[in-house]
């Protein structure tokens, strides 16, 4: 089996890893109007603020979408296996995987997994809440 790709720790999301690895949501806070957002952005989406700090949110959501792959689009990730879009309930939004048997339903209400992966990489999954 090939083994997931690991996610960049050198980039502008850098403090939502460290954040995972201490079991932290952590999420770009906009300092002019205090959107939260994610991935890292230079610039809110909302007011043009270029000022953000990384703040811990709560570590549930909901769900907004999900979607089955049923077709390798990425080594390590063997089909099927399905994606779902939460927004958290910061507003900011993350997508990540279900964990369990329970299909994924819109609406849904889910909290967080924190899934160690190497020394470096805990991956963030949800749960049914």
């Amino acid at each position: 089996m090939t083994e997931i790709p690991l996610p960049p720790l050198d980039g502008p999301e850098l403090p939502f890893w460290q954040g995972l690895k201490v079991r932290e949501v952590r999420v770009q806070q906009c300092g002019g109007c205090g959107r939260h957002r994610f991935p890292a952005a230079a610039i809110c989406t909302a007011c043009g603020s270029s000022e953000a700090a990384w703040v811990a949110v709560a570590p549930r959501g909901t769900v907004d979408s999900h979607c089955t792959f049923h077709k390798v689009y990425l080594p390590g990730f063997q089909p099927p296996y399905t994606v779902i879009l939460v927004r958290l309930d910061s507003g900011a939004k993350v997508f990540s995987n279900l964990v369990g048997d329970t299909p994924p339903h819109i609406g849904m209400a889910v909290e967080a997994v924190f899934e160690p992966l190497t020394d470096d990489v805990t991956l963030l999954k949800f749960r049914p809440a």
